[in-house]
C-alpha cells in the first residue's frame, strides 16, 4: 500500500463541542500532521495537554476577528440529535434540521466576511442538506465543498471484505452510493481483485456463503454508523489524507454540480484530491440502482425546498 503524507494545513474545526473533542482525540492518537484552530482552546484542556507526545499535530487559538484568507479549510461538525432514523417525511425532517442549520449560517457568514477561501468538509447525518446551503449561503466553488456522505460505509464494507476473502485492501473494489442515512451497493460493480464478488458467490467450489450481500448490506445500513464519532473521526482523517494530502481517492463523498446557476447534488463516485472534488466518476448502474438513487436525490431535494420555504408545521418561519 502507498505511503500516505498530510501536507501541513490549517484547519478551522466549528460545531458542537462533543464531536469536536472525538475528532481531536482520534487526530491526537494517530498524530495527524495538521494544525488546528479552535476559538476557545481552554475548552478542550486534556486534549491540548496531550499534544506534548505529539510530534505533528498542533492546535493554535483562532482569534474572533482575525484574518482567514491564509486557512485551508474547516471541518463542520454539528450537534447530531436532531437525527432521528425513523422520521422519513421530507417536510418532518425540514422541521429537525431548520436550528442547526440556521447555527451553520452563522459560522458560514462568520468565516467568509473575513476572508475564508478554503475548503469545508462536512459531517452530519443529512449532510446533503448541510453541503446544499454550505454553497447556498457562501458562494464558494462547489468543488471546495465536500460531505463525509457514505466514505465511513465504505470503509467498513471493504474491511470486511478483507477479512472474508483473506486479500489485500488493495485488492478490493467498492463503492458505496447514496446518503449516509440511506445507501446502497452496486454489488456487481464489486470486485476482489480481477472477479466481481458475485462470481465467487456462484462459484460452487468457493463455498461461499450466499447469504454473504445480505449480512454486509445489513452491516452497512446500521443507522448507529451515522453517529458513531469513532467510525465518523477515522473516515474523517481518511478524507483528509487525500484533500491536503499528496494522494488521491475516488469515493462517494457528498458533493454539488452547478449548471446555470442552479445547485445539483451529486451522489455518486468522485475522484477527490488537493482540489477537493476533482471529477465524477461514470458508473454504470443497474436500473433499480439508478432509480433508487435518484430516489435518494429527490427526496434531499424535497428536504432542501421545505427548508427554503421557511414552513414549520404548516406555518411561516
Amino acid at each position: 500500500m502507498r505511503s500516505v503524507t498530510i501536507l501541513k494545513s490549517k484547519i478551522i474545526i466549528k460545531g458542537e463541542q462533543r464531536r469536536i473533542s472525538n475528532l481531536l482525540r482520534a487526530m491526537l492518537v494517530q498524530d495527524t500532521p495538521v494544525t488546528i484552530l479552535l476559538d476557545d482552546p481552554e475548552i478542550y484542556a486534556e486534549e491540548i495537554l496531550a499534544i506534548e507526545m505529539c510530534h505533528n499535530f498542533r492546535v493554535e487559538l483562532m482569534e474572533a476577528d482575525a484574518k482567514l484568507d491564509n486557512v485551508d479549510g474547516m471541518i463542520y461538525l454539528p450537534n447530531d440529535e436532531f437525527y432521528a432514523p425513523e422520521v422519513t417525511d421530507a417536510a418532518l425532517v425540514a422541521d429537525r434540521i431548520r436550528e442547526p442549520l440556521m447555527n451553520f449560517r452563522i459560522t458560514i457568514n462568520d468565516i467568509i466576511s473575513r476572508g475564508f477561501n478554503g475548503k469545508i468538509i462536512i459531517d452530519s447525518p443529512h449532510d446533503e442538506v448541510f453541503v446544499y446551503f454550505a454553497a447556498y449561503f457562501s458562494g464558494l466553488d462547489v468543488k471546495k465543498i465536500i460531505g463525509l456522505g457514505t466514505l465511513p460505509q465504505e470503509i467498513i464494507l471493504r474491511e470486511a471484505l478483507v477479512r472474508e476473502f483473506k486479500v489485500s485492501g488493495d485488492d478490493i473494489n467498492v463503492n458505496t452510493l447514496g446518503l449516509n442515512t440511506h445507501n446502497l451497493v452496486a454489488w456487481s460493480r464489486v470486485y476482489i481483485g480481477p472477479s466481481t464478488l458475485l462470481s465467487y458467490i456462484a462459484d460452487d467450489s468457493q463455498n461461499y456463503d450466499d447469504e454473504i450481500i445480505n449480512n454486509l448490506s445489513e452491516e452497512i445500513g446500521n443507522h448507529k454508523i451515522v453517529s458513531n464519532p469513532i467510525i465518523q473521526s477515522k473516515a474523517i482523517i481518511r478524507l483528509l489524507t487525500c484533500v491536503y494530502g499528496e494522494n488521491s481517492l475516488i469515493c462517494s463523498v457528498i458533493s454539488l454540480k452547478k449548471e446555470n446557476d442552479k445547485l445539483h447534488l451529486s451522489l455518486g463516485p468522485k475522484l477527490v484530491n488537493q482540489f477537493g472534488v476533482f471529477r465524477s466518476i461514470n458508473l454504470q448502474l443497474a436500473d433499480n440502482e439508478l432509480q433508487e438513487l435518484t430516489d435518494d436525490g429527490e427526496w434531499s431535494m424535497n428536504i432542501i425546498e421545505n427548508i427554503k420555504k421557511g414552513k414549520k408545521n404548516g406555518k411561516k418561519n
